[in-house]
């Protein structure tokens, strides 16, 4: 019987695997005729080789490209169909997620699951975007316009076999006329993310967690680590592998094997997650509260002093005790609005010492409006 993927892979012209090929690391070789190109790739000591027929309407092409199928399957050690699918991605990088243990080998998930993983799957690709254009341990807001459009770009794609494997599609310009200066941005964020990916599971299989609070230009932010905390297996059992394949139109000089997340090993990234949101400074943070207590060492207004803010912080409404340093003039300002109890704005950049935080470089403060939300 033929197998299911054939007909598509009959579809698909020369080109396309010529393409997939050296985007997966192939080499052309000397033809032995004009009918075929030749590819070889050395894997575990011997030379694999495979032929591509030069032309779609030789009679027997659908088993030519089948063979070559076969051998793709047993070199990348992965299903034939997901091959014959990447084949026809050229201008897509393919994410491809695999959820496996006990929940998964019906090959379905729950709905909550699917809810959780889909959300993950784009806090994580909004990570790795912010991440690319600052690197920072935490980014207080995921909403910087480059990157949400590049999410917006990504796609879904249908489910395969193989317990619970779901792929992104994130679409990638063609390399055109040589080696680009630089990579367009889709490409350097999934190569960032194979990056982040390959460090943190290097970390983690090591016993070595300090390091995820280490690699913040790595991609390794806070909401990364959140992100990826929330990509656990159904079920709490098995493992969650993650699988690049590049774009055949945008080949890479090397290619990345897949990265697997034991179960036991997800614990760790949601409390470095946290404890990087809570030691990392947060410039342009902006919060609002009641001024609580003012305190200056010296009665003469010439003198700078100290406020301390009941504000809302991390949806803790004003309950947050914030120490702001102010100017004089400032913190006449401060006096007035707390004996007007008023409520304040005011922007900076939080950091957290300890228990305390506090909001340094303070921009002016700002009565907020009783009819203002």
């Amino acid at each position: 019987m033929k197998p299911d993927w054939l007909q598509t892979a009959s579809r698909l012209p020369p080109s396309a695997y010529r393409r997939y090929l050296v985007a997966s690391g192939w080499k052309e070789g000397d033809a032995l005729n004009d009918r075929h190109w030749r590819y070889h790739r050395n894997e575990h000591e011997q030379d694999v080789v495979v032929e591509i027929p030069r032309r779609q309407d030789f009679v027997d092409y659908g088993r030519r490209v089948a063979e070559v199928i076969e051998v793709l399957s047993l070199v990348e050690r992965r299903a034939a169909r997901a091959i014959v699918f990447d084949l026809g991605q050229p201008e897509a990088d393919v994410l491809a997620f695999r959820f496996a243990g006990a929940d998964t080998e019906s090959g379905t998930i729950s709905i909550s699951d699917s809810a959780r993983i889909r959300e993950a799957r784009k806090q994580l690709l909004l990570a790795a975007a912010h991440s690319i254009i600052e690197p920072r341990a935490h980014h207080p807001r995921l909403s910087r316009a480059e990157a949400v459009a590049f999410v917006d770009t990504c796609r879904e794609a249908p489910t395969r076999s193989g317990s619970y494997v779901s792929p992104i599609l994130v679409p990638v310009s063609p390399a055109v006329g040589g080696p680009a200066i630089e990579d367009p941005f889709a490409r350097r964020v999934t190569r960032l993310m194979a990056t982040a990916l390959n460090q943190a599971a290097d970390a983690l299989t090591a016993g070595e967690d300090q390091r995820l609070l280490e690699g913040a230009k790595a991609g390794l932010s806070s909401n990364f680590l959140a992100a990826l905390s929330a990509l656990h297996p159904p079920g709490g059992q098995g493992y969650t592998e993650i699988a690049f394949t590049w774009a055949a139109r945008r080949p890479v000089a090397t290619t990345v094997p897949p990265v697997r997340f034991d179960h036991r090993l997800f614990a760790p990234l949601g409390e470095a997650a946290r404890v990087l949101k809570a030691t990392s400074p947060a410039p342009g943070t902006e919060i609002e509260g009641y001024v609580r207590t003012l305190d200056r060492e010296a009665t003469d207004p010439s003198q700078p002093g100290e406020v301390v803010l009941l504000a809302t912080v991390d949806d803790r409404p004003h309950t947050v005790k914030v120490y702001i340093s102010l100017s004089p003039g400032a913190y006449a300002q401060a006096m007035d609005l707390h004996q007007k109890a008023a409520r304040v704005r005011v922007s900076g950049t939080l950091v957290k010492e300890g228990r305390r935080h506090i909001l340094r470089s303070p921009g002016e403060l700002v009565a907020v409006p009783d009819d203002e939300d």
